[in-house]
């Protein structure tokens, strides 16, 4: 069985209350309008909890599963018992198009760094793989492709630049 690769991965951070996820809701339209199939993954800072208690996946993983998925008619889900890295998780994107990471700053790929505040411009100074940085004021920076916020189009052109440039 031939084994799918794993599509371009770009990023999209900012600090809490950016607008990072309606950055990315907006590129997920445009992009799938284009007939482009997207993922996104999304880091959580907090603890996350999405079963129900006493149901059966969650009696599942009360017992001691490692892993629990479950499916029906509309949509499956997976389960990890650990925190799972950014890696691990892109395997399951396999086959898309592209998918938009929100948050991991750390991670080395490639980065649209949304800021709302000009408080938040030292950001920069810690991020590495910066490509585009889309703000809501503007930004004189001879260093980074700028954007204002509602430039979807030209955000979107990077977007689809940046998946040219790494694809596999």
């Amino acid at each position: 069985m031939a084994q799918k690769r794993i599509p371009p991965v770009i990023q999209v951070v900012g600090y809490s209350n950016a607008g990072k996820t309606t950055l990315i809701c907006r590129l997920i339209s445009r992009l799938t309008e284009r007939g482009l199939q997207v993922g996104t993954l999304k880091h959580h800072a907090k603890e996350l909890d999405l079963d129900r208690r006493r149901k059966d996946t969650w009696l599942h993983r009360e017992a001691g599963a490692r892993v629990v998925a479950i499916t029906a008619e509309n949509q499956s889900a997976v389960w990890y018992r650990e925190p799972r890295s950014m890696e691990e998780l892109l395997v399951h994107y396999a086959g898309l198009d592209a998918v938009l990471v929100e948050g991991f700053k750390e991670a080395g790929y490639p980065k649209l760094v949304v800021l709302r505040e000009r408080e938040h411009l030292h950001l920069l100074d810690r991020l590495t793989n910066i490509r585009v940085v889309v703000s809501w004021f503007p930004l004189e920076t001879d260093s980074y492709r700028w954007y204002g916020i509602d430039e979807l189009e030209a955000i979107t052109g990077e977007v689809l630049n940046l998946m040219r440039e790494h694809s596999p």
